[in-house]
C-alpha cells in the first residue's frame, strides 16, 4: 500500500511539473543540434520561451546571441533545429549553434559542430567562415604565457599545430574570403610559437652538446618556418654549427642562401672566414 502511495505521489508531482511548463515558457528545454544543452561551469541556466514559428525563434536567438547570451540562443537555435528541420532557418541555426558554443567557451564542441556543417553542406557559402572558425577555436585552445607556468613554447604544442594547419587550410582555400586578413595575422603568430619551440628544442640539444641535433632542429626552422624564423643571425648560426661539426659542403649551402637573401649582411664576411679558416673534411650525412 505504501509503494502504491508513494508512485502516485510522485506520478502527481510530475503531471503537475509538466503542466506548469506548458504555455510557452520552459526553464530547462535541454535542446540543442546534438538534442541536449546543459549550462557549463559558472553559466546560469536561461528561461527561455519558444515562438510558434521558425522565424519567430530565430529573431530571439539572434537577439540573445547578439547580447552574448550564449546559452539561451544555442537554446533557440537548438530548438529550430529539433521542431523546424525543414525550414529555412534550420541550415542557418546549425551554425549559429557552433558560433554559441564558440562564445561559451567550450572550442571543442564548436570545432565538432563547424566540421560537421562543412561535412553536411559542403557548397554553402558560410563553408568559408565555418572552417575560419575552426582554426580559431584551436586558437583558442593553445596555452597561455600564465607567469606561474612554463613559457609556451615549452608546453604541448598540439593545439597550436591544429591551429596552424587549420588556418594555413582556410588561407590556401579562401584567399579573398573577408576573414583573411585576421586569419594571416592569426596564422603568423601560430607559426612564430611553433618556430619558437624548435627554438626552445635547438638550444636545448645545444646545451647538452649535441651539435648534429641542435644544428638539425635550425635546419627545421630554416626550411619550414622561414617566413617567421629565417634571417641573417639564423643562417651565420647554421654555418657556425656546420662548421664545428665539419660538413663545409652544408655550411656553403647556408653560406649561399645567406648571399642571396641578405646581400647587405654584416655576418658575410664572418661566414666566409669560418668556412675558410676550417680543416678541409669529407662531408658526411646530417
Amino acid at each position: 500500500m505504501m509503494r502504491r502511495l508513494l508512485a502516485l505521489a510522485l506520478a502527481t508531482t510530475w503531471v503537475a511539473c509538466a503542466s506548469s511548463n506548458q504555455g510557452g515558457e520552459e526553464e530547462d528545454p535541454e535542446v540543442d543540434g546534438a538534442g541536449n544543452v546543459a549550462p557549463g561551469r559558472g553559466e546560469a541556466a536561461p528561461t527561455v520561451r519558444y515562438e510558434r514559428t521558425a522565424e519567430g525563434n530565430w529573431i530571439k536567438g539572434e537577439e540573445a546571441y547578439q547580447s552574448e547570451e550564449y546559452l539561451a540562443a544555442q537554446r533557440y537555435f537548438g530548438y529550430i533545429r529539433t521542431k523546424f528541420p525543414y525550414s529555412r532557418y534550420a541550415v542557418k541555426a546549425e551554425l549559429r549553434i557552433a558560433d554559441c558554443q564558440f562564445g561559451r567557451g567550450r572550442h571543442i564542441e564548436a570545432i565538432d559542430s563547424y566540421q560537421n556543417f562543412v561535412r553536411l553542406h559542403p557548397t554553402h557559402e558560410k563553408v568559408p567562415y565555418a572552417l575560419f572558425k575552426v582554426g580559431m577555436a584551436y586558437f583558442e585552445q593553445i596555452p597561455s604565457n600564465f607567469f606561474l607556468l612554463p613559457p609556451a613554447e615549452e608546453k604541448d604544442q598540439g593545439a597550436v599545430k591544429d591551429a596552424a594547419r587549420a588556418l594555413g587550410d582556410y588561407v590556401s582555400r579562401f584567399p579573398d574570403d573577408e576573414n583573411i586578413e585576421e586569419a594571416k595575422k592569426v596564422l603568423a603568430d601560430v607559426r612564430g610559437r611553433l618556430m619558437a619551440h624548435e627554438r626552445y628544442v635547438a638550444d636545448f640539444y645545444k646545451n647538452l652538446e649535441r651539435d648534429r641535433a641542435y644544428v638539425g632542429r635550425l635546419e627545421v626552422i630554416r626550411r619550414e618556418f622561414a617566413d617567421v624564423g629565417l634571417d641573417d643571425e639564423l643562417l651565420a648560426e647554421i654555418i657556425e654549427a656546420w662548421v664545428k661539426i665539419g660538413d663545409l659542403d652544408k655550411a656553403r649551402d647556408a653560406l649561399k642562401e645567406m648571399r642571396e637573401k641578405f646581400p647587405q649582411s654584416d655576418e658575410i664576411e664572418d661566414a666566409e672566414a669560418a668556412i675558410g679558416a676550417a680543416p678541409v673534411k669529407t662531408s658526411t650525412t646530417a
